[in-house]
């Protein structure tokens, strides 16, 4: 007993060792709280699977377990290896844990369920059942396999996208054409020998396990693995890998852009905006910079802090161009649901829906601008699908994720807007990584100022990130004043963060929501509009939330509209919130609660 309870241990902590070793080097990036949390997850996982294989041999042979790890091995493989080989050196964080949850609790669930199964004489259907399972479970792997070697790269968003965008005739169309019918044969017989193969195999151990006489407690532990590892690997963790995942991001961005797009024309057929044209003397360009996780607290631009994480935006307060201001707020630690109120006529003291909501691009166009969107965010996952469709709705949308030769990092983005045409009016967004966590892969490696580049000092690594913004604010900056005719930039961030506390959803401290905001306003859009430069100078010191961004870019754009409320815009003299009269955290906290 003592024998063999040593052996579950050390056969355990190889195959952990093996799991989490996989994990790590199929990785990228993988920050404190990633690599600890799995490395506790990793644990227990490997236990159960060295039991269950150990009980399970006492009564059948090695051969039993070939169709079992056949598939396993294909889903614990195909997606982590092909996306580490096509993104490692372009996506500065990535992990895919769940294929390899998925693939050993299936692995424990199925032979466990299956020795059940057979037992109670359930033979041929337990073996057809299985074998068909087993077949399907393969084609998605093998699918991926193929697509890597056709096309060079990994399954990415656009590749399902694609699928979700076309009809079954198209898709008939383009498999002939891309296979023929000599390949579509091959495909199904291949698919056939798959099946064959497998139920062969499931067919060779049944006598065995027929006259199997297993303990009452080693049936009891096989019986719960049975079942909780079949519903966990099958309901919580398969939804959850790489495939899947894009998969069901794809079909809710689908489903949420559908429901924008119908409510959406209503709004836009409703929609007056004038002038239809800015008023400067040749074409010119207006910038809004999206900033994520980026709170004032720890700028040297606002705050005397340790480092000097901002140093250009420091500079910028003395130049009487730039209005940095002082007492911006996000409304939730959250990007979805500041930026869906920030980008939209939705916000904290209004009851207008997402979806019925104009936005700052339809506004824009409706100014006679062209509008440019380029994020260097996600696309269609939840924390990402409504900014997309908002960003989709421009003349030109484009993600740095849908660009497989793109090193991942906000610079990139300074491409985009080189590519940008100067003899159109431009109305331009561009929505910044800036300092998400993991703050250690928010910027190149030559930007690491402070700490050491290889470990992750959450303080000194978020530090890190807002130096690196700051640069990339003055690049973008500096381009557009040099070849584009800038003549407004607005700067925000979505929300701040807390960089050595634990983020909790439910928890909005005033450090996270404290936001940095400037506006750099031309000389000649000074001379050309005194008023809203006057009312913005005059804000400086008041208080603001960035749910109300969409009004102060209608005031920015000094626009007339029926979906302006000019009152709430910043950018004007008719502004009527005070410290006392605004809110954060979705209107449930007073910025008044605020004692700092």
């Amino acid at each position: 007993m003592k024998k063999d309870f040593f052996r579950i241990v050390i056969y355990s902590a190889v195959l952990f060792c093996l799991l989490f070793g996989y994990y790590v080097l199929t990785s990228n990036g993988l920050g404190n709280k990633p690599f600890y949390l799995q490395l506790r997850r990793f644990i227990p996982m490997s236990i159960i699977c060295v039991i269950t294989v150990r009980l399970l041999l006492a009564q059948v042979s090695r051969k039993f377990f070939i169709s079992f790890a056949i598939t396993s091995a294909a889903w614990m493989l195909a997606y982590p290896v092909l996306y580490k080989l096509t993104f490692t050196k372009t996506v500065p964080f990535f992990s895919h844990h769940f294929d390899i949850v998925f693939a050993i609790y299936s692995f424990v669930g199925l032979t466990a369920l299956t020795f059940l199964a057979l037992r109670k004489n359930l033979s041929k259907i337990a073996r057809l059942i299985l074998s068909v399972l087993q077949t399907s479970l393969l084609l998605l792997p093998l699918l991926e396999v193929a697509y890597f070697f056709y096309y060079g790269n990994c399954i990415t968003e656009a590749a399902v996208l694609s699928i979700y965008q076309t009809n079954p005739a198209e898709a008939k169309e383009y498999i002939l054409q891309s296979l023929g019918y000599g390949g579509v044969l091959a495909a199904a017989l291949g698919i056939d020998v798959i099946f064959t193969g497998l139920y062969r195999v499931n067919g060779n151990h049944l006598h065995l396990i027929t006259a199997a006489q297993p303990a009452k407690k080693s049936l009891i532990f096989l019986s719960v693995a049975a079942l909780a590892a079949t519903i966990y690997s099958f309901g919580n963790a398969f939804p959850q890998t790489g495939i899947m995942t894009l998969n069901s991001d794809v079909r809710r961005y689908f489903y949420a852009v559908n429901e924008f797009n119908v409510l959406h024309k209503q709004t836009l057929k409703d929609l007056r905006v004038s002038p239809s044209e800015p008023a400067f003397a040749k074409p010119s360009t207006v910038i809004v910079v999206i900033g994520e996780c980026a709170s004032r607290n720890f700028m040297s631009a606002y705050t005397a802090t340790p480092t000097d994480t901002t140093p250009w935006l420091r500079r910028q307060k003395a130049n009487p161009d730039f209005i940095v201001f002082k007492n911006a707020y996000s409304t939730r630690v959250n990007t979805v649901m500041a930026l869906e109120r920030a980008l939209t006529e939705k916000n904290q003291y209004n009851d207008l829906e997402f979806k019925q909501s104009a936005t700052i691009i339809d506004i824009a166009k409706g100014a006679g601008y062209y509008t440019s969107w380029f994020s260097n965010q996600g696309t269609t996952d939840v924390s990402d699908t409504p900014i997309t469709i908002v960003g989709k709705t421009a003349d030109v949308a484009k993600w740095t994720n849908q660009d497989l030769s793109t090193v991942q990092y906000d610079g990139a983005l300074l491409n985009y807007l080189k590519a940008v045409d100067p003899q159109k009016n431009n109305f331009i967004v561009l929505h910044l990584m800036g300092s998400h966590d993991n703050y250690q892969n928010r910027y190149p490696p030559e930007f690491a100022k402070w700490g050491d580049p290889s470990k992750n000092e959450p303080p000194l690594n978020y530090d890190n990130s807002l130096y690196y913004s700051d640069y990339v604010l003055s690049q973008i900056y500096q381009y557009a004043k040099d070849n584009l005719n800038l003549q407004a930039m607005l700067y925000f961030s979505d929300h701040g963060t807390v960089p050595n506390g634990r983020r909790n959803p439910d928890m909005n401290p005033f450090a996270a929501l404290r936001i940095p905001m400037f506006v750099y306003l031309s000389p000649e859009y000074q001379q050309q509009y005194p008023a809203t430069t006057a009312a913005l100078k005059k804000h400086q010191a008041q208080y603001f939330t960035n749910d109300l961004i969409y009004e102060m870019v209608c005031g920015l754009l000094n626009v007339e509209s029926n979906r302006y409320d000019e009152t709430q815009s910043f950018a004007s003299p008719k502004y009527k919130y005070t410290r006392e009269t605004l809110r954060t955290d979705l209107g449930k906290v007073k910025l008044t609660d605020d004692k700092e």
